[in-house]
């Protein structure tokens, strides 16, 4: 028998329709209109794959060349050390991005840099949408979350490049549900590492202000240190410890100052004291003074 290609004829008046759109092709990542845009997810994941080795590389190095001489580290070594780093990132992300290529991350996730008619990318704009990339960055990542609601997922880097991300090949379940779990778990990770650094971390200004609370508060012990070599016992009376200043005003105009309203609390057995109070950043950080040195027992009282 004669390997013949499978022919069909229609019968007389079953002719299909001359305006019949195309069939999709199913399982390589084509439709009629051509490649799958590239969901958030995998370009998130792919993303992380390609700038970490960079980020871990940048540190790694600054510590080598501090540690080896090799660099005198200040503020402004650090920051221009980061930036050759980050240099280098955007012409990684340009070559491998332009002419069909794919960055590690990319390949790795099936998934490639086009330009919006779907042909390869070519240099100068792929280096473009790599700059762009600080444009995204700059909105707040806004730019980088246009990806999950903009038509083909474009995100603002793409259109700023005139570029897109498509899949080059279909995943099954099982690895979609890991590209998920992977993408959301280390947003996860970098948000708690943003607040950690910023909104939970202390910042140089707080520091300021508690040092300022723990400050005042020390100077009130050392007039209950005074008042008690004068009188044989601490006391819990601010204004008697304000009165040995000579300056009330001054003494009340520092506690407004450095300390949040009405948040001084002096304890006192005559023995002993502790001054609490809070200081004015935003958290309200407790600081404490207690004494150091007991006032002498009462006459005819054991110690």
């Amino acid at each position: 028998m004669e390997n013949e290609e499978l022919q069909f004829k229609p019968l007389p008046g079953m002719e299909p329709p001359q305006d019949l759109p195309p069939l999709p092709v199913a399982g390589l990542g084509l439709d009629a209109e051509g490649p799958v845009p590239a969901g958030f997810n995998e370009r998130f994941v792919a993303y992380v794959i390609d700038s970490l080795p960079f980020v871990l590389l940048a540190r790694v190095t600054l510590k080598m060349a501090v540690s080896g001489g090799f660099l005198h580290y200040s503020i402004g070594a650090e920051r221009l050390w980061k930036l050759m780093w980050i240099l280098l990132y955007i012409l990684y992300e340009a070559v491998l991005s332009s002419g069909g290529r794919a960055t590690l991350g990319k390949y790795l996730l099936n998934i490639r840099v086009r330009s919006k008619d779907g042909g390869n990318l070519s240099f100068p704009r792929a280096l473009l949408r790599a700059f762009a990339y600080f444009l995204s960055s700059a909105t707040f990542n806004i730019g980088y979350l246009m990806a999950l609601f903009t038509e083909n997922h474009r995100a603002l880097h793409d259109y700023a490049a005139g570029s897109r991300v498509v899949s080059v090949r279909d995943r099954s379940d099982w690895a979609n549900g890991l590209v998920l779990a992977v993408s959301w778990g280390t947003m996860v990770i970098l948000m708690g590492t943003w607040l950690n650094n910023t909104v939970l971390k202390l910042q140089p200004s707080e520091k300021r202000q508690i040092i300022a609370a723990h400050r005042t508060i020390s100077k009130l012990g050392v007039l209950e240190y005074i008042y008690m070599k004068h009188n044989g016992f601490y006391t819990n009376d601010l204004q008697q410890l304000a009165d040995l200043t000579g300056n009330v005003n001054a003494v009340r105009a520092e506690l407004y100052r450095n300390l949040d309203p009405e948040s001084l609390v002096i304890s006192s057995n005559g023995r002993r004291f502790v001054i609490t109070g809070k200081a004015r950043n935003w958290r309200h950080t407790e600081v404490e003074v207690k004494s150091q040195v007991d006032a002498p027992p009462p006459p005819g009282m054991l110690p």
